[in-house]
Formats: structure tokens, sequence, C-alpha cells
């Protein structure tokens, strides 16, 4: 009797999830069940800045920090969609993403598969009755990663192979018009906290044209990228974008404040429910 209820127990622990893939709570903290992002537009007004909502979502979590229901409304507050669910495994992967239209028929379905390393080897894509799958190869010993991508009738959709280093961070990834022609080529540095601080891009004939460098606070939440283009061997100053956080008691934004080229375009507040 002993070693059966030991067999017995033995069978649920192994059945029961650990969720060690899962970003819980999307990394807000503290343990929301509910968050509420609503942007707004800047625009100027005799002059002055005013906010107009753009849109809103609410994001809905159970106990365990899985994102099981989001939806969506417009600047008007009527709903954009029927919202969206997420299914995931025993593991917290993510499985399944299912967009659905008002009259609660589905828009868009995304179903994933992982390895056990908890890496996506999968994504079937499926909307107005058409498919697409796109594969991903890895080569753990090499930390390589193949994607593949294909039509609904099997033909060549997207072809990239992606490197990483031994954290798996990724740093370089190249794209193929075809199976073997070259599209474009990116680089990707970090800083001493693991940030990604800069990235290079390449054509198709591997010139640098454009490079972008990044800055982050001490919360490790990037305030500010700056756009460079190359031309003639010099590199010009395209763009400048910062961002500007607030913070609540728990660490959680509270408001994030998008200035492009010294002027504010975009504003997100956050509400929390516990």
């Amino acid at each position: 009797m002993k070693k059966i209820q030991f067999l017995i127990i033995i069978l649920i622990l192994g059945s029961c999830s650990n969720l060690k893939y899962l970003n819980a709570f999307d990394g807000f903290k503290n343990k929301p069940y509910k968050v509420e992002s609503t942007t707004y537009r800047v625009i100027d007004v005799d002059s002055l800045a005013k906010e107009e909502m753009a849109f809103k979502s609410i994001y809905f979590y159970d106990s365990k920090g899985r994102k099981f229901k989001s939806t969506g409304f417009k600047s008007d507050g009527s709903p954009s969609s029927g919202g969206w669910n997420y299914s995931y495994d025993k593991y917290g992967n993510e499985t399944q993403i299912t967009l659905y239209n008002k009259d609660s028929s589905i828009n868009v379905q995304n179903n994933f598969k992982y390895n056990k390393f908890g890496q996506q080897i999968e994504r079937e894509y499926i909307s107005d009755g058409k498919k697409s799958i796109t594969k991903n190869i890895y080569d753990r010993k090499n930390r390589i990663q193949k994607i593949i991508g294909e039509k609904n009738d099997g033909s060549f959709s997207e072809k990239a192979i992606q490197r990483y280093d031994k954290q798996w961070r990724k740093i370089e990834l190249i794209s193929y018009e075809t199976q073997s022609k070259q599209k474009s080529r990116i680089e990707f540095f970090y800083d001493e906290k693991g940030n990604e601080n800069q990235s290079k891009w390449y054509n198709s004939e591997n010139n640098l044209y454009e490079y972008y460098n990044s800055t982050y606070n001490f919360n490790n939440d990037r305030i500010r990228i700056e756009k460079y283009r190359i031309r003639n061997g010099k590199s010009k100053l395209i763009s400048d974008t910062k961002t500007e956080y607030k913070y609540d008691e728990k660490g959680n934004c509270i408001e994030e404040r998008l200035i492009f080229n010294g002027k504010a375009s975009w504003i997100t507040k956050y509400k929390y429910v516990f």
C-alpha cells in the first residue's frame, strides 16, 4: 500500500506545473491581476500641449502570473475587437494566442511549439482560412538558430540565421531574400548589465548603413534611442527618441512619456489592481 501511495505522489508531483519558462505577470511587480494601459497622443492646441486618448488595453492575469485575457478599446471607448485569449503548457510556455472578432468568431490564431529548453521551435499563424508556418531549428552547441518560414501553399516565405552568445543573447541576425541571397544583417551589442545598447544594420552588400545607440536607467528601462545613418563614410544623427518614466512605490511604471526629437509625442499611463 505504501509503495502504491508513493507512486501516486510521484505521478502527481511529476504532472504539476513548475512554469519555469513563464515571464510571470509580464514582469510587473507585486502580482497584479489586472493592468490597464491608456495611450494618449500629444497634440498642439493654441500652442499648448493637449493629451488626446488614442487607445486603451486591459490585461488580466491568474494567480500564477499567466496572462489569460486582454481587451482593447478605441479612442471613443468602443471595443477594437473581441479580445485576445492566451493558453500555456505546464512549463509556462505560451502555446496559443487567439484574437476574436466582436461577434466572437476567430480573427487570428497563433499556435506555438517548444523544445525542452523552452525555445520556440514552431509558430503556426492562421487567418482568413490561410495558414503560414515558421520553424526554428536550434544548434545549441554553436548557439545558432535557423528560421524558416513557409506560406500557405508551402512556398518560401522567409529565411534567417540568428546567432547567440554564451548567455543566449542575440548577437547577429542575417535575413535572406531567397534561400541564399542576403537581404540584411544586424549586429547586437550589450552593456555590463546585459541591456542591448547598440545595433548595427548592414545591407545586402554587407555595408553598414545605420546604427542605433541606446541608454537605460536604474530600472533597466530604455530611456534614449539615437538613430544614425551612414553616408559617404560619415554618420549623421537622424532621430533622437527619449522616454521618461514614473514609477509607483512597488517599482511598476505608472507613466511613460515618449519624446521624439525634443517634443513629447505619446504618453502611456498605467493602472494596477492587486
